[in-house]
């Protein structure tokens, strides 16, 4: 499992930018234990994925909440004043009663969309101005969501950006093994195995002789775990 502040990753599942997840939920057993992560995405396909233990499914509910904030944060620096944005022109228009205070900004690619109400309004206001011939305004940059780009595009009357597919990252063996049990060296040839899934769920092996685990059963899965170790 893979978490950055933009990308949430989990061989073999899914590899997806927490901006296009809508929710997370969990699944839960008859005694409320999680036993499954939902992940449901944008265009509303839900990812379900199993066998994650409760500080995983903590650090991935922290990691969506913290993204989510970091967008409320700039969409609020965004709307600070009571209108904030200059409908981005070419400077060479003659005459041009609006300045081009805004320019294409790359690092502002991957901004939240601005609320509707606020691009219908600087359309409205350059109408005002007689600026309707929108062969006169600049293009907005393919695949990117600055605040320029953003009211370019709406002046143009274009369809947002599609969210770009994130590039495939190198999954190693280990990335794809799901562990069963977690297992701890306690003293020599002593062994604890835990349930990842159940914390009250652990056994005691021995590897001396006589080979042994307090389930009872001398070739059970406890032993041939921590002999694969």
């Amino acid at each position: 499992m893979k978490i950055t502040s933009k990308m949430l990753t989990i061989p073999p599942y899914v590899s997806v930018a927490w901006k296009d997840i809508s929710s997370l939920h969990t699944k839960t057993d008859n005694l409320g234990q999680p036993i499954s992560l939902i992940i449901t995405l944008r265009n509303m396909t839900q990812v379900e994925v199993p066998h994650l233990d409760n500080l995983a499914l903590d650090e991935i509910f922290n990691a969506f909440s913290r993204h989510n904030d970091q967008d409320k944060l700039a969409e609020s620096k965004l709307m600070e004043g009571p209108f904030p944005f200059s409908v981005p022109l070419k400077q060479g228009i003659p005459n041009n009663p609006i300045h081009a205070t805004t320019i294409h900004n790359p690092q502002q690619a991957d901004l939240p969309d601005l609320p509707p109400e606020v691009l219908e309004k600087i359309t409205q206001i350059a109408k005002i101005f007689g600026l309707e011939d929108t062969s006169l305004l600049p293009k907005a940059e393919q695949h990117c969501n600055c605040v320029h780009c953003q009211i370019v595009r709406s002046m143009h009357e274009e369809a947002p950006p599609l969210p770009s597919i994130p590039a495939e990252e190198e999954i190693s063996l280990k990335d794809l093994s799901f562990r069963d049990w977690d297992i701890k060296q306690t003293a020599d040839k002593l062994y604890t195995v835990a349930n990842p899934l159940d914390t009250n769920e652990y056994y005691t092996v021995f590897l001396g002789d006589p080979l042994g685990c307090t389930c009872g059963h001398k070739n059970c899965e406890h032993i041939r775990a921590v002999l694969n170790t």
